[in-house]
């Protein structure tokens, strides 16, 4: 049966009409490789007359999975059948018929990350560790990383007598529970083969095509299930590139890829070149970047396309003018007509998005931090801000309940509830009670634990009035032994959690420089003002925020790469040399590819930035711009294009006056502001069954400079003189309404532009 293919050009149709033996599809960034590896399965069973059964197709997400099934019965005009699935779920797949074999049952469990952590922290009890000491989620991804490197109990690949007795005994546990984790589902599929010759030659008469998208992910199991699989003159079809091998930490070997014809001798070697995403201009900065990658497939991307803009690079005052470009530049192309849903701004640590966060809400624009939390609501900055409350008001119980055992002090949940019920009785707060209440009830080490955590809580409070917020927040992180909690956690999220707490800080400077106020109940209003508008709007018109390696595999029309500085793009632990990160040479390297993964999935913008000075982690740095900027114009003329030029705000192209934000009236999509300048606590909105809005007016106030009553008029402050306590004095070129009130662009004497909330400036 002839099926109609949609139209290749000529590499594509050469990679899906392949005949037999192996064959390596260098697909570089935006060339069609799903499209490639579908049609390929289409065509063999239609034009080849293969057996859907006799294929098999693996990826590494459910949703590439699902996707990739969908397209190929599309093209086939009907249910194929074809095993098309994950790495885990064909090893699942397999393990369900002889599981037997490996000492398993057939009905086994298969145990997410939570289970796998409950189980651990069993294994700690039996082997007498002290979870303080030796935390189960480092000892787990020791265990994980064993299993990817194929390395069972007692056959290495573990380094110390702590993780090999913990390795040995979860394995035995997990034999007893007939449980597997998610490597396991790799690891004992390769260890079957193995044992069984037999019965992997079965699955290889089974298997007459094997194809493997994004095969530069692949780890050692994965791999090595893959070379029993298929032996040197078979059928498999792997399709990758080595230039988006960003997954180290994953244990992901790009090794695999770069070695792929010495493992498949004679294999034939397609590279797809031609790229259907990006402009000519965005490849050729892309390409100048990656290029000094030594050890890569040489590729060359091109395209029929359009030339394109210019590939923007600004160099800025600090992080704070780098956001505001960012939003300011975001939001003058929503006036053009140009979707919020188009731009996505891509970063190197999960804490850069908080100064982005601060000034897109100033700008009134909704945002979506993809695969990851807004900042002040990640779990870490919860618990540090409820102790800096109760630090303000000790009598908030919902703060005291939040951090009663945050980290862990031995004060259960049996134990809190029953404070919380003897202070209802007493008609008090919890605090009180636990400072005053005789609780000879509770047992001695409930007690002491009790009155341990109201030493705490008092001398935040006696030290609270004397220290400004940004000095308070490492004392109480050092007072409440916080950090100890992180050490449970895996190692880069311990890192992440780490740094965003150091961000606090630089988030309590911004707000004390920006307001003239650095108390901690004035930064503690603005958190809670922060956390009620929420600009937040998952599957709205809304920009999207992430990671640089959360963007792997999207594409959008408008792409800033921010924070291109050394130490942050490439990283300070792959500058430093750790091993953990692949090394001084492995890691930059990586790096160079995270940032080319970052830029090659820009359609028709690419803006990079950098600046100057960096508040970031709660300390200033000065680094100068990334290395991969430098090679941007290494070799191009000085007098042909402009190096990164600095700014204190936004350049004058952006600073448009007077413009209004494109997003005033449209509540229903989470916007925190009216049409008419009023603002609202996203608190006072009610949904009610139509659909309706609803908004409570009572708290409306007024910042204009003419006074209270009447409504808010932006054009009342153009022209006029202010003074700012931090950046002296300036004069208001244009005004706009925000969810946050008036916001001011104002040109200060000594400073140059800066956009102000109103309230924070007086009119002179």
């Amino acid at each position: 049966m002839a099926i109609e293919l949609p139209e290749l050009n000529p590499e594509q149709q050469r990679a899906v009409t392949h005949g037999e033996g192996p064959l390596l599809i260098l697909a570089g960034a935006g060339s069609g490789k799903t499209r490639v590896i579908t049609c390929r399965i289409a065509w063999l069973i239609a034009e080849r007359g293969v057996a859907a059964d006799n294929i098999l197709a693996v990826t590494f997400t459910n949703k590439a999975a699902s996707e990739m099934r969908e397209r190929v019965d599309r093209l086939a005009g009907r249910d194929t059948g074809a095993w098309i699935s994950t790495f885990h779920s064909f090893g699942a797949r397999i393990l369900r018929r002889h599981a037997d074999r490996v000492g398993f049952g057939r009905d086994f469990v298969v145990y997410d990350a939570d289970d796998s952590k409950r189980l651990g922290r069993e294994v700690l009890a039996e082997l007498k560790l002290d979870p303080a000491f030796e935390p189960v989620e480092p000892l787990l991804r020791r265990v994980e990383a064993a299993k990817h490197g194929l390395k069972a109990p007692g056959e290495g690949g573990l380094i110390g007598e702590t993780a090999r007795r913990f390795y040995a005994r979860y394995t035995e546990r997990l034999l007893r529970a007939n449980a597997l984790d998610f490597a396991d589902l790799i690891f004992l599929t390769h260890r079957l083969w193995r044992k069984e010759p037999e019965l992997l030659e079965r699955y290889r008469e089974r298997f007459a095509h094997v194809l493997v998208d994004e095969f530069q992910d692949t780890d050692r199991a994965q791999y090595g299930l893959l070379r029993l699989l298929c032996g040197p003159r078979s059928n498999l079809c792997v399709v990758g590139d080595d230039d988006q091998s960003i997954y180290t930490w994953r244990d992901a070997d790009v090794g695999h890829i770069l070695g792929f014809e010495r493992d498949y001798p004679g294999c034939e070697v397609i590279r797809l070149e031609q790229n259907y995403r990006s402009t000519k201009k965005i490849l050729a900065a892309a390409a100048t970047v990656i290029a000094k990658n030594s050890r890569r497939h040489a590729k060359t991307l091109w395209t029929a396309g359009e030339e394109g803009e210019e590939v923007r690079v600004e160099r800025l005052a600090d992080e704070r003018a780098e956001a505001e470009l960012v939003a300011r530049d975001i939001h003058l192309a929503a006036e053009r007509g140009e979707g919020l849903a188009g731009a996505a701004v891509f970063y190197r640590v999960n804490a850069q998005s908080r100064a982005l966060e601060e000034f897109f809400r100033l700008y009134g624009l909704p945002y979506v931090v993809v695969g990851g939390t807004r900042f002040f609501d990640r779990k870490e900055i919860r618990d540090v801000v409820a102790y800096l409350r109760l630090a303000n008001n000790p009598a908030s119980d919902v703060d005291a309940l939040r951090v009663i055992n945050v980290p862990p002090r031995g004060i259960g949940r049996r134990t809190s509830d029953r404070l919380v019920e003897l202070a209802r009785e007493r008609e008090e707060s919890l605090f009180a009670t636990m400072r005053g209440a005789d609780l000879g009830f509770l047992r001695r080490p409930q007690r002491e634990a009790v009155a341990g955590f109201v030493r705490l809580i008092e001398d935040l409070c006696a030290r609270a009035g004397s220290l400004t917020a940004a000095e308070i927040i490492p004392l109480a992180v050092e007072l409440s032994d916080y950090l100890t909690s992180l050490e449970a956690e895996d190692e880069r999220i311990a890192e992440a959690r780490r740094e965003n707490l150091d961000e606090l800080v630089t988030a309590a400077c911004d707000h004390a420089e920006l307001s003239g106020d650095s108390s901690l109940g004035a930064f503690l209003e603005h958190v809670a003002l922060v956390s009620a508008v929420d600009l937040s709007a998952e599957g709205a018109d809304a920009v999207s925020l992430m990671t640089l390696h959360a963007a792997k595999g999207l594409e959008f029309d408008r792409v800033y790469v921010v924070g291109l500085e050394e130490g942050l793009l490439p990283h300070y632990r792959v500058l430093e040399g750790d091993p953990g990160a692949g090394g001084r040479t492995g890691g930059l390297a990586e790096e160079r590819r995270l940032c080319y993964v970052g830029m090659t999935r820009a359609r028709k913008r690419l803006v990079l930035s950098c600046v100057q000075t960096r508040n970031i982690f709660g300390r200033s740095e000065q680094n100068p711009p990334s290395r991969f900027l430098d090679e941007l114009y290494a070799d191009r003329d000085e007098e042909e294009l402009l190096r990164p030029r600095l700014f204190a705000s936004p350049s004058a192209a952006l600073a448009k006056e007077g413009s209004e934000p494109p997003v005033a009236t449209r509540l229903r999509q989470g916007y925190g502001g009216r049409a008419d300048g009023h603002v609202y606590d996203m608190t006072d909105i009610d949904l009610d069954d139509d659909d309706e809005v609803q908004i409570d007016y009572s708290d409306e106030f007024d910042q204009s400079p003419g006074g209270a009553g009447r409504p808010v008029e932006g054009r009342e402050w153009v022209g006029r003189a202010v003074a700012h306590p931090s950046f002296g004095r300036g004069r208001v070129r244009g005004a706009r309404k925000t969810h946050g009130g008036v916001a001011l662009d104002i040109e200060f004497e000594e400073l140059g532009p800066k956009t102000i909330l109103a309230r924070y400036v007086k009119t002179i």
